[in-house]
């Protein structure tokens, strides 16, 4: 096993856009190299298995990743502690984690998304997790390219990522609640949020390739009940060893 970075992110930072929690993070240099090298790799495989038919995307490049890919380019270790601490701090706020807490985590499904013009991902949420993230490695700038001239000097939102809360919609000065989020990908940054979470990807026009990595994980926090009873707090209440085809070797 290679030795995994002793990395910390440039920034992390939990976001509270409305009630689920969204952590945003900015990768290191040597992590995003790293992941953007590994996304290299997958995609120039042409035996490397399609995640297309699992996934909602309308989108022709999403190829599976395994953890030993992770592990062979050292960011194993990184992103599995990215999910703790996201976790950890979620959990914290609840009530549901201290000193006596002690949590298992696992990533068990990812995969690399290279998205071209009008592709796009539907409003979806993902199952079989409790967590999921997206890590941004090719945002190219897709912004102003339909010059549609009734929309001059508005924001546009090719591109960017929407996340969707409830169905109440933002109205001019309502300083209490917005049921929606959309957020402009930036290149090395990550975020992390509730597997339920509905979302979508906005599609763009033109040749440049937008491309990320994405990854589900579960988890279980729980404490220690006497001497040796584990007593459920939170996360899964299946198994975390159950069989996934991410630590499966191609």
């Amino acid at each position: 096993m290679t030795v995994q970075f002793n990395s910390e992110p440039k920034s992390f930072q939990v976001k509270n856009y409305f009630g689920p929690l969204i952590a945003e993070v900015i990768l290191p240099e040597k992590i995003f190299i790293s992941l953007l090298t590994l996304s290299d790799k997958i995609l120039s495989l042409g035996n490397r298995k399609s995640h297309g038919e699992t996934l909602a995307g309308v989108i022709n490049l999403e190829k599976k990743i395994f953890k030993s890919d992770f592990i062979d380019f050292d960011v194993y270790s990184f992103l599995d502690s990215c999910v703790r601490s996201y976790i950890i701090h979620c959990a914290r706020i609840k009530g549901l984690y201290d000193n006596q807490s002690i949590i298992d985590s696992f990533i068990n499904d990812a995969w690399v998304v290279s998205q071209y013009e009008n592709e796009y991902n539907p409003i979806h949420n993902h199952r079989t997790c409790e967590v999921s993230s997206v890590i941004y490695l090719k945002t190219p700038m897709v912004k102003g390219r339909r010059r549609i001239e009734s929309k001059k000097g508005l924001y546009e939102n090719d591109g960017d990522i929407n996340f969707f809360y409830s169905s109440t919609a933002q109205r001019d000065g309502d300083i209490f609640e917005s049921g929606m989020v959309s957020i402009e990908p930036k290149e090395g940054m990550m975020l992390i949020f509730p597997s339920y979470l509905m979302h979508s990807v906005n599609p763009f026009i033109g040749p440049d390739e937008r491309r990320s990595i994405a990854f589900n994980a579960t988890f279980k926090i729980f404490n220690k009940d006497g001497v040796s009873e584990q007593k459920y707090v939170a996360g899964s209440k299946m198994g975390l060893n159950a069989d996934y085809e991410f630590v499966d070797v191609e």
